[in-house]
């Protein structure tokens, strides 16, 4: 059996987040308070305050031998900021100010860059999309939302928090409408439950792909051996066999950002002109 993988967070110094300073901590009831149409608010609340956000950033940038020269790929630039920089705005937007990154290749240089304004998790070797999360989610007892750090999108984050808060199923995840999802992760779905998840088809289709925004439970990770393990082909079809998995379908922009065509299409679509 190989051994558990030792989990070491760089805690912040300083958040210097108002949000976080005049929050209290939520009581213990609160992912199970139900019934009065009060209660249901309070608790939506409770799980937006308090979702803790994992984002994935530890790969390397193959296929952008440009704009990130030297640099890890969340440092890459589109409209004037690095795309890290987009998603946390994003974030803070929604008021989801508690975020850790799981970190690999050039990792000190996404460290420097943040200055201590958000835990991290550095993975000592590649893990895959599925062993990292595993890694950066060990300490977790609550749901928790997970970001690929490649992405831009504006997807409403408090519509599908309140998605995944409403629905019976145990995990989330934001889908977008592709005309080809050859490169993507292709979804089958019967209203909000995903029946199939099939990691990059090999026949060009078009239909809702993952868009690589997730609310997962801790609990998913635990019957897993393997430390290193890929979240699209390892756990979402088995999630989706069980009919766990549900989503949250979106409908305006969003981007995953692979080869140096899609950096110059987000610098159109990212562009101040656009209301960034």
């Amino acid at each position: 059996m190989p051994a558990k993988e030792k989990l070491e967070i760089v805690k912040v110094q300083d958040l210097g987040s108002e949000f976080l300073a005049k929050s209290s901590p939520p009581p213990s009831n609160a992912k199970t308070l139900a019934g009065k149409q009060a209660a249901k608010c309070v608790r939506t609340i409770l799980i937006i305050d308090y979702m803790k956000v994992i984002i994935l950033a530890g790969g390397q940038a193959t296929r952008l031998p440009v704009s990130a020269k030297n640099i890890p790929k969340p440092l890459v630039k589109v409209a004037g900021q690095p795309i890290l920089e987009h998603q946390l705005t994003w974030l803070k937007r929604h008021g989801l100010a508690d975020v850790r990154f799981s970190l690999g290749y050039l990792n000190q240089k996404i460290i420097d860059y943040l200055k201590n304004r958000c835990e991290h998790v550095i993975e000592k070797e590649p893990l895959g999309t599925g062993g990292a999360i595993k890694l950066a989610c060990q300490d977790l007892k609550e749901d928790f939302m997970v970001l690929n750090g490649d992405n831009l999108t504006d997807v409403d984050l408090t519509g599908f928090l309140r998605f995944h808060q409403k629905h019976p199923l145990a995990n989330s995840l934001v889908g977008w409408h592709c005309q080809d999802a050859r490169g993507w992760g292709l979804l089958k779905n019967r209203g909000i439950r995903i029946l199939e998840f099939k990691e990059k088809p090999k026949r060009k289709c078009s239909g809702l792909i993952n868009a690589g925004v997730y609310i997962l439970s801790p609990e998913i990770f635990k019957p897993i051996k393997a430390k290193r393990f890929s979240v699209e082909y390892d756990v979402f079809p088995d999630l989706a066999k069980q009919k766990q998995l549900a989503v949250f379908p979106h409908q305006g922009r969003w981007l995953g950002i692979n080869t140096e065509e899609d950096v110059k299409m987000a610098n159109q679509l990212w562009s101040p002109q656009k209301g960034n």
